[in-house]
């Protein structure tokens, strides 16, 4: 108990944040540009008056998803490990 002391609750809470954006980055962000890149998809076949409306939602899918890889990719490039937050083992568990 005496561990979760002011200093050592800062570090816990910004070690959080950052495993969250992380998560949020690598799980929740492709979802939501799939999705958003079938809604755009739809929007320019119907502009365009087009009949088959399915094939720009997949193609606007898709490149959703590809945007979505990159951005993840350049996340992961750019975002640096902290040196300091507290390592877990396996052999601790």
């Amino acid at each position: 108990m005496r561990d979760l002391e002011n200093g050592s609750n800062l570090k816990t809470k910004k070690k959080n944040t950052s495993m969250i954006l992380a998560a949020f980055m690598i799980f929740i962000l492709p979802i939501i540009l799939v999705f958003v890149g079938a809604f755009i998809g739809g929007i320019i076949a119907e502009n365009i008056q087009l009949a088959s409306k399915g094939t720009f939602k997949i193609v606007g899918g898709v490149v959703g998803f590809l945007l979505s890889a990159i951005i993840v990719k350049v996340f992961d490039k750019h975002s640096k490990t902290d040196e300091k937050a507290e390592k877990i083992y396996w052999d601790d568990l």
